[in-house]
Parts: structure tokens; sequence; C-alpha cells
């Protein structure tokens, strides 16, 4: 099986090859820049294709020649992801290729329109596949990627004093799941027998309080090193600075907000899922946070 990874340097594009060779499949990526992929991803890929820019039709078109399955992991900007992977599955189209993982790794999208301007975006994208693409899409719902909240975001987990921001009450928990699971239950759901059936898929690692983080990471580190908190104010307060953020720098200007949406609608839970799918793929071991915590000692 030849699985093309389109936006493969990111950081759920580089576990998902991972898991692909561990499967003994070959894979094929697709970015901007080949250098920016480790060593092990690199050196086994079947080829590689430069995207010159978010709209390369070509390159896309000689990506997808005679590959059976994609992944489409490009950023979650919001002309990449409804523009170039509207592009990616016409090249699909194409080629003849019928399973079509999309980008979506997210709490549940479909709910509470309005409420995330990405989330908008994502539906909007599901809806027109739906009602013009033969292809039938994979998406798939995560909660919150562990590797976002606990090393790109200081917002939440600052990594010079481990302390670990939040809204409402600290006993509420998120759904998590770390990149290597998604990549697990990514090639996990690619090579089903009915994945060209698409639909969407609901899983996760572990959910965590930030009262669990404090232990988690305490043990994780043999008790040498202790998880500070920060409560930022109620669910309210977090709705409120959603809204003055949205009244302040409009749609355009959403990644100065974004960050309230997750902080409010998570606890209100706006969003959540059920992960009933973790069932349905059994050979995935689920990493636990204190196994995440041990697994990077940078954070």
């Amino acid at each position: 099986m030849l699985v093309l990874i389109a936006g493969i340097t990111g950081f759920v594009g580089i576990p998902c090859a991972r898991s692909a060779f561990a499967r003994g499949l070959q894979v094929r990526g697709l970015a901007r820049n080949i250098d920016n992929l480790p060593e092990d991803v690199r050196n086994r890929l079947e080829g590689f294709e430069t995207l010159s820019s978010p709209y390369d039709m070509a390159a896309m078109d000689r990506a997808t020649k005679d590959v059976d399955a994609i992944v489409c992991s490009f950023a979650g900007l919001p002309e990449i992801f409804m523009e170039s992977q509207l592009l990616l599955i016409r090249a699909a189209e194409r080629a003849g290729v019928k399973i079509f993982h999309a980008t979506s790794w997210n709490y549940d999208w479909t709910r509470a329109s309005g409420s995330h301007e990405i989330y908008d975006d994502m539906r909007g994208f599901a809806h027109h596949v739906a009602i013009s693409s033969a292809i039938k899409p994979i998406y798939m719902y995560t909660g919150a990627i562990a590797e976002y909240y606990f090393k790109r975001s200081r917002h939440d987990w600052d990594p010079d004093t481990k302390t670990f921001s939040f809204h409402g009450p600290s006993t509420f928990p998120t759904r998590y799941t770390t990149a290597e699971d998604i990549g697990n239950y990514v090639l996990e759901a690619i090579t089903a027998p009915d994945a060209a059936d698409g639909g969407f898929v609901r899983v996760q690692s572990f959910e965590a309080s930030p009262e669990d983080i404090v232990l988690a990471y305490r043990a994780a580190r043999g008790g040498r090193a202790t998880a500070r908190l920060n409560c930022l104010g109620s669910v309210k307060d977090a709705e409120d600075k959603l809204n003055e953020g949205r009244a302040k720098h409009g749609k355009a200007g959403w990644p100065n907000f974004t960050r309230h949406c997750y902080q409010y609608h998570i606890p209100a839970r706006s969003w959540d899922y059920e992960p009933v799918d973790v069932a349905r793929f059994p050979n995935v071991t689920q990493t636990t946070l204190e196994e995440f915590f041990r697994r990077n000692p940078d954070v």
C-alpha cells in the first residue's frame, strides 16, 4: 500500500509516516521542504513532491499519482485548510484515489456553529465535499493534541516555570490525544476494510484535569519536579475574553483570540464527544498522561 501524506513535515504528518513504516507500508510525502523531515522519515520515503505554494496543483497531481490512500495533515490555517485541501481532494479524484483522511484532529467541530472560526471552515469543507465529491473522507476527533498544549502553546503550558494555565474548575478534565497515538489511529482508519466509506472517528489517549497534570508530572519526574497551576478565572471570564477578542479583532484577527475559544468551550462542553472508536482499534495502545511526560523530558 502506498500512502501519500500531505503536510508530512508537520507534527501530525511525521507520526503518521512513522506509523505507516511500522506497518510495512510505502510513504510518499508532499510539503514545502523535505529538509524539515527527520532523517528516519526522509530516508525511507518512496518519493517526495515539493509544494511551491498552497495552490500548486501540478505538485498535487504528481503526488497523488498511483497512491492507494491520502492523509492530509496540512496546517490548520484557513486558506490551507479550505483551499489547499480542496485542491488536493480534486487531485485525488483525478487520480482515482478512494481513501482520503482529512485534516480534522480536534474536538467535535460539527457542533456549536460560530463558536470557533476554524471549526466553521472544517464544517464548511466537510459539507462542500459531501455534496460535490464521490470521495468520502475520514474525519477524526481527538480532543486537544497533547504536543500542541505542552510544546507549542505558552498560553497553556509554560515550560520554564512548569505552569499550566486554565479557566474554570481545576478538576474539569480535557480530552487529549498524543501525536504518536494520532498517527496510529490514522493508519488503523485508512487501512480498515471500510476505509473508503469515510465517516467520523472518535478517539483519545487520556483525559486529564489541571490537578491530574500536577500529579502525573510529579510522578513522571520521580518526585524531583513539580508542576504549578495558574487559574486565569472562571469559565464565564473565558467567555467574556472571547467575546472581547472577537469584537476588537474581527474574524480576520482570529489568531488573537482562538485560545479563548478552547478555554471557554471545552469546560462549557460545547464540542464534547465520546471516544467510542477506541474500542474499534484495539491495536492502538493509548498513551497515558504520565507516559507522555516521561517520553518528553523537555516538557
